[in-house]
């Protein structure tokens, strides 16, 4: 179980009033006092509020994996740069002149 933090995007893992599990939202609230819990935005694919769900427990949304950044190696003749990420991917980045 992943600690959600203010403005996760997080994912239903199970049914909470009228929204299905495998709906997504956004973390609004983050409440620790006396239990962990969040206020969650549910949202459409294209970004539109659907509703809030209020006192949701760890246990029922998953906050999917973060990608970040980890390195980037630039040729030595400055023309082209490999760009990598925690997920394993790689992207080749050249400069157009």
């Amino acid at each position: 179980m992943t600690k959600a933090n203010r403005y996760d995007t997080v994912v239903l893992l199970e049914p909470i009033g009228v929204f299905q599990k495998g709906e997504k939202g956004a973390v609004i609230e983050v409440y620790t006092t006396p239990y962990e819990a969040y206020d969650v935005e549910i949202v459409t694919d294209e970004g539109k509020t659907k509703g809030m769900v209020e006192g949701v427990h760890p246990e029922q949304i998953d906050v999917p994996g973060r990608v970040r950044f980890t390195s980037i190696r630039v040729e030595a003749d400055g023309a082209c740069a490999i760009v990598r990420f925690s997920d394993g991917t790689e992207v080749m980045v050249s400069g157009e002149r």
